[in-house]
């Protein structure tokens, strides 16, 4: 029995001998994603770069897999299954792809930001931007509803099929994010309220002292209002103050007015601590305290700002 590494390397060294004819020139793929705070492996196969042509890439768990070994199922037959799978999805992507309206997609691409130094190898394979110590992204919402958002992460072999370039992302994203995840800024007594019994009141605090959430009405990939400087500058107006802005997850951020007695280098031990123990490491943005200038209408991690 190989241990994990090893039994990863075999599956991508056999997939295309099980494939059959026919399948001789794909290439075989090992992808690195996280479920759940846990670094896993997919097992993908594609036409490789030389060949024109759209080709879907079906993708299955390698951990599953050798969990499945683990438990004594015989490795043969996992290959054969396999393989079978895989040429499934690649004939029903076949299928698919020609009702695929690539075009129509442009309109629904948005942003997400992540950590760059956390999501180094997934960045290699995508198209990307960096952004102070985070990476702007690209996800295809296919479906946005009150159960929430359903999306694709757009690879560099994706970004190819809808015939677009980087900065075409970009752009797209900067339109569409502001019409489909419209940021919500709200003061977090009203979300606090919520939960509060009948007749339960919270003191009244002056606009600099208050604490407030930005995310969207769906929760998602909320922190992207950070590559919005009008929607900062407008709450800075609206507070009457600069803002320090702490990443609560990717999904939403924590947003405070900017004043001496607050110590950024103590938010950002507070914001580690928070990642650390309460946010899932997917859900993880940054340890960093971010500031908003509404002067210079720049927005600086703390750290270099104090150094500048």
């Amino acid at each position: 029995m190989h241990d994990y590494e090893g039994f990863k390397k075999k599956v991508a060294e056999d997939l295309i001998d099980y494939m059959g004819e026919g399948y001789e020139t794909y290439e075989v793929k090992i992808i690195p994603y996280e479920k759940k705070g846990r670094k896993c492996d997919g097992l993908s196969i594609c036409l490789p770069k030389t060949v024109k042509g759209r080709c879907v890439m079906p993708t299955l768990s390698i951990n599953e897999l050798y969990e499945d070994h683990v438990q004594g199922e015989d490795y043969e037959e996992q290959m054969r299954k396999v393989a079978q799978t895989m040429r499934n999805g690649i004939k029903m992507g076949k299928r698919l792809l020609p009702e695929t309206d690539y075009k129509k997609a442009k309109e629904k691409i948005v942003f997400q930001l992540v950590n760059t130094v956390s999501n180094e190898e997934m960045l290699e394979g995508i198209p990307h931007r960096e952004f102070l110590d985070l990476s702007v992204i690209y996800r295809w919402g296919i479906d946005f509803s009150d159960s929430g958002v359903a999306s694709v992460l757009i690879t560099n072999d994706l970004m190819e099929l809808m015939g677009l370039d980087e900065d075409e992302l970009f752009r797209c994203a900067r339109e569409n994010t502001m019409r489909l995840l419209p940021p919500v800024f709200k003061d977090i007594r009203d979300l606090i309220g919520d939960f509060m019994d009948d007749g339960e009141q919270l003191p009244d605090l002056p606009k600099g002292q208050r604490m407030y959430v930005i995310t969207n009405r769906y929760n998602f990939a909320g922190a992207n209002a950070m590559l919005f400087e009008n929607v900062l500058y407008n709450i800075a107006k609206e507070i009457r103050s600069d803002l320090l802005i702490l990443p609560a997850s990717v999904n939403e951020l924590i947003i405070l007015s900017a004043s001496e007695e607050k110590d950024p280098e103590v938010l950002s031990g507070i914001v580690s601590e928070i990642n650390e123990y309460d946010v899932e490491k997917t859900d993880r943005l940054s340890d960093s305290v971010y500031y908003y200038s509404a002067s210079t209408r720049r927005i600086y991690i703390t750290s270099e700002r104090r150094m500048a």
